[in-house]
């Protein structure tokens, strides 16, 4: 599933700390064992990264990003925390100055169904590895589907005195991935965020057109689920229940749901409290938004995985 929430000026404080605080302990466990100081295990990919869509090569030329940022290599925290603050490319260039209320950049968050991150977390290493790359492999495609549906900035036309769409030549975000919910239960989802200064093809960094984004979510994360389904099945030969026709996503066929709702107790608490306050709004949305809100506790993210 895709989930898209725009980012306000300090927004991305949240994930830089989650990160740090994972880089700070892997390095302790690392130090105490006798190690070199490795930042990740080889299990752990909560180290963000760079994830370019589109004419990659130029979108890095346009913005001071590096080869290592084309191959979706480590993200730098400061360089990224720049970006979505302060409007300021690694290379320097700024767009439009940000204004109290301007959207910072948008959050995109993709979330594996709850039968992949059990199944992920329960089995061997090369079981792992597939089902981490089929999840990698399905957020690039609902990526590059955004970009070539929704990779827009508006440009006023002097003829007709309208804005028109131009597209961008790619798009620049950066990949947060997460392995809990807030419960503390298996929950593999990934944010990615993209900043709202984006390069246009002279180089002048621009805002996305963000009703494109909007409009296009819904493709995209079905786009998300059906190759995460395809990739697993061809690496590992899972088979999947009938897609769900409104969401589009499917279980793991043969994981129990008595299995998949006893790991899922963030979702049961927000339904609890839901129940109990539906008073406070006639549009559901509204009452999910504040069960949330009121039953939110901290997350057990910054753990080594060996632990979580």
């Amino acid at each position: 599933m895709l989930t898209i929430s725009v980012l306000k000026r300090w927004s991305v404080s949240y994930y830089t700390r989650t990160a740090d605080a994972v880089r700070a302990a892997s390095m302790e466990r690392a130090a105490a064992g006798g190690g070199l100081g490795e930042y990740y295990s080889e299990r752990d990919t909560r180290i963000p990264s760079w994830l370019l869509v589109g004419d990659v090569g130029e979108v890095a030329n346009l913005t001071g990003l590096g080869a290592g940022a084309v191959a979706g290599g480590d993200a730098e925290t400061a360089v990224v925390t720049r970006w979505l603050d302060d409007g300021v490319a690694p290379n320097g260039r700024v767009g439009r100055v940000f204004t109290g209320g301007s959207v910072h950049g948008f959050d995109l968050t993709f979330c594996a169904p709850k039968s992949v991150s059990l199944l992920r977390v329960m089995t061997d290493a090369t079981g792992e590895r597939c089902l981490q790359e089929a999840h990698n492999t399905a957020i690039r495609e609902a990526m590059r589907y955004l970009h070539r549906h929704a990779g827009y900035t508006r440009v006023h036309n002097p003829v007709t005195g309208m804005k028109d769409l131009q597209r961008l030549p790619g798009l620049a975000a950066v990949a947060y991935q997460h392995e809990t919910s807030r419960a503390g239960d298996p929950h593999l989802h990934t944010h990615v965020l993209l900043p709202n200064r984006q390069p246009r093809a002279d180089g002048a960094l621009v805002s996305l057109d963000s009703k494109s984004f909007f409009h296009e979510a819904k493709a995209a994360g079905v786009i998300y689920q059906a190759t995460l389904r395809h990739e697993a099945w061809r690496t590992l030969g899972l088979e999947w229940n009938v897609p769900d026709p409104y969401t589009g996503m499917s279980e793991v066929a043969g994981v129990a749901p008595e299995l998949i709702q006893a790991w899922s107790r963030r979702t049961t608490a927000l339904r609890e409290w839901a129940a109990g306050h539906l008073y406070i709004a006639d549009d559901p949305y509204l009452v999910e938004r504040a069960a949330q809100k009121a039953t939110r506790p901290a997350k057990p993210e910054q753990l080594p995985w060996e632990d979580l």
